[in-house]
Parts: structure tokens; C-alpha cells; sequence
């Protein structure tokens, strides 16, 4: 089968991009011919691999997404292929669609986060790139642009029925997943204590890891008024992922905790920092379903999240992790993260956490995908 894979990144340092990632090296160690279309990859021992690189216009800014759908449309026009995959409403038509979130269905929920008539809600309202994002979106669901499509939760194909009246019949549900090679708790351990030296941790800090590509959305400034409200000096936050270290240690600074915060920037290795670490933190607003919470788990690292949908899926409170009600309230999130800081409490959370997530391993999820793309393959 020759398969195309469309998404501007096809990386580690990503949600998205790492999907894109599994899907490509999983399809290609089944002997398929795979051609990934991005702006931006990952380059390993996948030899078998073709990479089209597709040109995005830099300016204007808020059509950057629009740039690529157009320039990838065209390449795949002279390009041969049974099957197209994509990810995202700015990735071409007329293929099998995974959808990992819905613009719309997070703006919905972001206005109860940001009042019409405050400065964040005025600055989301007036906007362009969500106008963009959400014409791209209704292009390619209500104009039935696909000939199927995966949700990764039963909650965003209620979604694409309730927002953009796509049949349930169109949409299969498939899970992201996580690699076991990569997070496992093996690892973890074989690593932690190189790994705590050379990021200057002692021995009995407490270690909160975050992972996001946004800092807002994720709830940054939820974890500083965390952070300061629990005081003492034996909590350290390591934050990885690409957002801008000047703005992680000014937030940080303005909340008072900036010698408690470690900007470590992109990784491609996070199980490396799960073994730095003691308890993945994410408060955040909005999720399809999130990748970095699986990997946590899998490496045996407990989890603090908000109850989102696509954020709680997998966590089982007082098993492998702690769930907050209120994503923007620090109160709520120390309240949760302190009985997490006795070491006994962790460590039986810790046990828990790998065998809670079995059903997530990439292999078996992307079983079932290769099966979706083979159905209508040409």
C-alpha cells in the first residue's frame, strides 16, 4: 500500500507530530510505501521514508495554515498513492482524516475561561487565525471532504455530530498510544539518577514535570500560583516543550518561584526527563486526548490533571493520579499535588501507573489504524 501522510511537523517535540511520527515508522515496518508530506521532520534510521517538504508562506501570519493546505493539495497532485492520511484541518481533503482536537470545540470551551469583554477574550475574538482555522474546519467536515474519518474519543465524534452534523456512522474511534520502548518504568529508573545530576536536582527535591507546546491552554500560571502557595524549597518544575523560556521564567519570576523553575526548552527524549521526575502536572483547559499524560504513565509517573475531557481518560484518581475540577484554580491544584509530596504516596501511584495504560501501546493502536487506511486504500 502506498500510503501519503500529511501534517506540517513529523517529530518527537510535538503532540501531533508525534502521531504523525508513529504512524509513519509503523507503516513503514509493515513494508508499506510511505511518503510523508511536512515543513518540518524527525530524521532516523527509516531509511524507507520519503519526505516531501512543502513550503509554508511565513506572511501573512494568521495564514499559515491555509499556506500549507494549498501547497499540499498540489503536490499531491502529482504524486501517486492509494491512501491518504491527515491530521489536521489545514492538511488537504479527500483522505482519511485523524482528528486529534477540534478547533471549534476548544474556543467553545476557552470563552468560559476568558469573558467576552476581557483583554484575553477580546484578543481571541478579533483574532484571524481562529476565523482561518474554523473555515478549514467546516471545509473539510461540513462539505464532507473525507472518506473517513478516526477520532481519538467518543467525545470528538460527539463533537463532529453536534458542530458540524458529521454522521456517527463516518467516524471510528482510535486512541492515541505511547511507545513502551521509550516509557517504561525500567528506564525511568536506570536514568534517574544521572539525569537529576546533571539538571542540578538534590535528592529530596520534588520534581513536577510539565510538557506543552502552549503555555496558556495548559495551565502554566495555574502551577506558579500552585507552586507558591505550597512554599518550602524541595519542589523544582521542569518545563519542556517549545514555548519561550524568556516567558517561562518572567512568569515565573512574577509569581515569585522563578528559583523553583527549570526551562529546558524542545525535547525529543522526554522519558528522559519522566526520570528526572516525580509527578507530571497539567492543569489544562482543553484536550482531545493527550499524548504526554499516556507517555507519563507509561513511564510510571504519576499524574495531576484537570477534568477535561481527553485529559481524564486515562487517569484513575487515587490509582495512578489526582484530577482538579478547576483548571485556573491554584488553590485546587495545591490542594491535590500536597498529599502527592509524601514519597510513599507517590511510589504506590508510581506501581500503579504502567499497568493502566497496557491498552495504549502504539503497536495495538496502530493495528486497528492500518486496518481503517487498507479498507480504503485504492
Amino acid at each position: 500500500m502506498r500510503v501519503a501522510l500529511s501534517f506540517p511537523g513529523c517529530h518527537r517535540q510535538g503532540g501531533v507530530e508525534r502521531v504523525v511520527f508513529e504512524c509513519a515508522r509503523y507503516l513503514a515496518a509493515k513494508q508499506h510505501q510511505v511518503t510523508v508530506f511536512a515543513r518540518e521532520w524527525e530524521v532516523d534510521n527509516f531509511s524507507s521514508i520519503r519526505y516531501r517538504h512543502v513550503p509554508v508562506r511565513r506572511h501573512p501570519w494568521f495564514l499559515r495554515g491555509r499556506s500549507y493546505f494549498n501547497a499540499c493539495q498540489e503536490q499531491l497532485r502529482s504524486t501517486d498513492h492509494d491512501v491518504l492520511n491527515t491530521h489536521g484541518c489545514v492538511c488537504p481533503e479527500g483522505g482519511v482524516h485523524w482528528v486529534q482536537s477540534l478547533h471549534k470545540a476548544w474556543l467553545e470551551r476557552s470563552r468560559r475561561f476568558r469573558p467576552g469583554l476581557s483583554a484575553a477574550g477580546l484578543r481571541q475574538r478579533l483574532n484571524p487565525v481562529h476565523r482561518s482555522l474554523l473555515a478549514m474546519e467546516e471545509q473539510h467536515f461540513v462539505g464532507r471532504n473525507y472518506q473517513r474519518i478516526i477520532a481519538v474519543t467518543p467525545r470528538v465524534r460527539e463533537d463532529l455530530g453536534r458542530l458540524y452534523g458529521v454522521a456517527a456512522d463516518d467516524v471510528v474511534v482510535i486512541p492515541n498510544g505511547f511507545s513502551p520502548a521509550e516509557f517504561n518504568p525500567a528506564r525511568r529508573a536506570s536514568q534517574r539518577d544521572g539525569m537529576r545530576r546533571r539538571l542540578g536536582l538534590e535528592p529530596d527535591h520534588v520534581v513536577l514535570v510539565f510538557v506543552a507546546n502552549e503555555l496558556e491552554r495548559k495551565g502554566y500560571r495555574t502551577i506558579l500560583s500552585a507552586l507558591r502557595q505550597l512554599g518550602g524549597t524541595d519542589l523544582r518544575l521542569l518545563v519542556a516543550g517549545r514555548v519561550s523560556r524568556t516567558s517561562v521564567q518572567e512568569q515565573a519570576r512574577a509569581f515569585g518561584v522563578a528559583d523553583r523553575v527549570l526551562a529546558l526548552g524542545p525535547s525529543s527524549d522526554i522519558g528522559a526527563l519522566h526520570a528526572a521526575g516525580d509527578l507530571l502536572v497539567l492543569p489544562t483547559q482543553y484536550e482531545a486526548f493527550c499524548l504526554s499524560i499516556l507517555e507519563a504513565l507509561g513511564s510510571g509517573l504519576p499524574v495531576v490533571t484537570s477534568d477535561v475531557p481527553g485529559a481524564v481518560d486515562a487517569i484513575r484518581p487515587g490509582v495512578n493520579g489526582a484530577v482538579v475540577g478547576d483548571p485556573t484554580s491554584g488553590e485546587e491544584l495545591a490542594a491535590a499535588l500536597e498529599p502527592l509530596l509524601d514519597r510513599d504516596v507517590r511510589e504506590a501511584l508510581s506501581a500503579n501507573a504502567p499497568g493502566t495504560v497496557e491498552a495504549y501501546r502504539w503497536p495495538s493502536v496502530l493495528e486497528r489504524y492500518e486496518q481503517v487506511l487498507l479498507e480504503h486504500a485504492r
